[in-house]
């Protein structure tokens, strides 16, 4: 999925928490990995 799909499935309220959580958290583990 592209950013522009996920935009339209997230509410907006949720989006900034669930972006951050997925870009920094998914790229600590793939460097650990």
């Amino acid at each position: 999925m592209d950013k522009k799909s996920l935009l339209k499935q997230i509410d907006m309220d949720n989006l900034p928490r669930h972006i951050a959580i997925i870009m920094d958290g998914n790229g600590r583990w793939a460097k650990k990995r």
